[in-house]
């Protein structure tokens, strides 16, 4: 399960800022809901070359230039109610992220869904022009169910490859003998769900301060 900007904004509906330090590019910024319920409450720290965020949907910090705040903002195209967020080019700017409680700290993970469909990507590639039955083909494909999909789970990518490096298939031999250079790894729904977090507060922030200067 993957994080979009309706989710998040859904998450966050009730949320206050509270600026606890705002010293040029020294800030503490909380946003938490107004009822002081903690789901999915967050805080972002900057320093010179530096910003953290962390709270509810775990930490993480990242560094490019003296002011984030500026980097961040480069994103944010022309629709003032799209939260842009560049998912690639951020991820390459992080330092650290928090260990999820089990030593398990990742902005990426195996994903099953995206390991089928590599799969099945093979196999129809595989299969155009060839000629065979449609007994051939409705074989093939209850194997590749029955001896790898049906152990393919999410963050389990050892598994999953192991099964398909293992399949043989006498009709169609030598189907998957590359299948370890493909990467089915995809960005986790705690991340996707950070970045539209730091968008959305600098857009909060920004917003604050212009109703001050007015």
């Amino acid at each position: 399960m993957s994080c979009d900007q309706q989710r998040f904004e859904r998450d966050i509906a009730q949320h206050k800022m509270t600026i606890v330090r705002d010293d040029g590019v020294d800030r503490h910024i909380k946003f938490r809901a107004a009822d002081g319920d903690s789901c999915y409450w967050f805080e972002i720290l900057t320093w010179p070359g530096a910003l953290l965020i962390r709270g509810d949907c775990g930490t993480y910090v990242f560094s490019r230039t003296t002011d984030m705040f500026s980097f961040f903002r480069v994103d944010r195209g022309n629709d003032p109610k799209k939260l842009y967020i560049n998912t690639g080019y951020w991820a390459e700017k992080l330092q650290a992220v928090s260990s999820d409680g089990y030593g398990r700290g990742a902005v990426e993970r195996f994903s099953g869904s995206s390991f089928k469909q590599r799969v099945k990507e093979r196999v129809d590639g595989y299969l155009e022009g060839r000629e065979t039955t449609a007994e051939q083909r409705a074989d093939l494909w209850r194997d590749i169910n029955d001896d790898v999909f049906a152990y393919v789970e999410d963050d389990r990518e050892d598994i999953a490859f192991s099964r398909l490096m293992d399949f043989s298939s006498k009709d169609f031999p030598r189907l998957f003998e590359d299948c370890w250079e493909w990467n089915c790894k995809e960005y986790t729904f705690r991340f996707i769900w950070n970045l539209y977090a730091i968008a959305w507060a600098i857009r909060q922030y920004d917003a604050a301060k212009q109703e001050i200067a007015a």
